[in-house]
């Protein structure tokens, strides 16, 4: 069934705001705006893409150059189509509804609500716990949601060091280290953070090896993994780029640093813990952020960070390995600010495939580059 997308990256901080009339800041209005073509290249054939400002010419030679099959939504649909936004909340449903999307293709505000209970951090409490009954590996502490500093303190204390995170956020935004705080300085700002979204998240500090995650798909009736994301940051835990590659090159690295073995048991775990809890309520890509990390002596994995109830950077990248980077090569997907005309004539692309070089995914824009770059192969 052909789908009708919108870049809507706000939209976690929209779930944290609950209503339908979310007004994001700007910068994430800047990248709302000038992302807004990026579903040209990770919608399947025959699917539409929301963006009455994106260049029609500049979308037409990308769709012939990489041989894409999706195409802008120009208010008319067929009768059976479902929307797909970059993530669900009451503030997209009125995006789709403005942009000409049917009823008939929305879910209901009484489905966002479940979701975005789904979407606060505390399942990856629920997900861990039965992890750690299922997994034959030890995995790191679980994490609490606390609704006082002083939960805080305490748990900071037991762990020797601890992330704090915003129950709804995204792109590393809302995260910070407690670890060298201040007793005080700590207490005030964990304050603020549940003023504002009713509790915090507490995970225990680990010693960073690799980031990564599992991605899955919901049918609506089971959740099944479907590929890696291999993503790096940048300041902290701020979101940097993303390994393009094809799965068998992602596994290998992944397997190498992780173990095939542990891979897979992660993997067949979380579909059968996933599918009760998430199928019934969600169609469409999702990703499990992973890590791994040493204790000193050994590498450990942990197996649920946070769970991105949404499509996630790490699809896009695994898409692009499917519809516009040639098999068998490595590039680096990156959101960063530049201007795109500076990466777009450095592209060589053979059989509708780039294989050197790299290409802008968006239109030139003042604010915002977002590049596929060839870096091996």
């Amino acid at each position: 069934m052909p789908r009708i997308h919108l870049f809507n990256p706000e939209n976690d901080l929209a779930l944290a705001f609950g209503g339908s009339n979310y007004t994001p800041p700007a910068n994430a209005l800047a990248l709302h705006n000038a992302g807004a073509a990026l579903p040209l290249f990770y919608g399947e054939r025959g699917d539409m893409v929301i963006g009455r400002e994106i260049d029609k010419s500049w979308a037409a030679e990308m769709a012939d150059r990489f041989d894409l099959g999706t195409s802008l939504f120009d208010g008319y649909y067929p009768l059976e189509c479902e929307a797909a936004p970059w993530g669900w909340s009451l503030d997209a449903r009125r995006q789709l509804e403005q942009a000409g999307v049917n009823q008939n293709a929305l879910i209901t505000p009484e489905q966002i609500e479940r979701l975005r209970q789904l979407s606060h951090r505390r399942l990856t409490v629920d997900v861990m716990t039965r992890l750690a009954d299922m997994l034959p590996f030890s995995i790191p502490a679980l994490p609490i949601e606390a609704t006082d500093g002083k939960q805080v303190l305490d748990y900071r204390m037991e762990h020797g060091g601890c992330y704090v995170k915003l129950p709804w956020s995204s792109s590393g935004r809302g995260v910070f280290d407690a670890s060298e705080l201040a007793d005080d300085a700590l207490l005030s700002r964990v304050n603020g953070m549940i003023n504002r979204q009713g509790s915090v998240m507490c995970e225990q500090r680990l010693g960073k090896i690799e980031d990564f995650a599992m991605l899955f798909y919901s049918n609506g009736d089971q959740v099944t993994c479907v590929g890696y994301s291999a993503f790096y940051n940048e300041h902290g835990a701020s979101y940097g780029g993303n390994i393009v590659a094809n799965d068998d090159i992602l596994s290998r690295r992944l397997g190498a640093i992780v173990g095939d073995d542990r891979l897979r048991c992660i993997s067949e775990a979380l579909q059968l813990i996933l599918t009760p809890i998430i199928a019934p309520h969600y169609k469409g890509y999702f990703g499990v952020d992973m890590l791994a990390y040493t204790d000193g002596t050994q590498v450990l994995v942990a197996p649920c960070v946070e769970i991105n109830l949404r499509m996630t950077m790490g699809v896009v990248a695994w898409r692009l390995a499917q519809t516009v980077l040639a098999d068998g090569l490595t590039a680096r997907f990156s959101v960063s600010y530049g201007n795109g005309e500076q990466s777009a004539a450095k592209a060589i692309v053979e059989n509708r495939r780039l294989i050197s070089g790299a290409v802008s995914l968006i239109p030139p824009h003042k604010n915002f580059n977002i590049t596929l770059e060839v870096i091996e192969g």
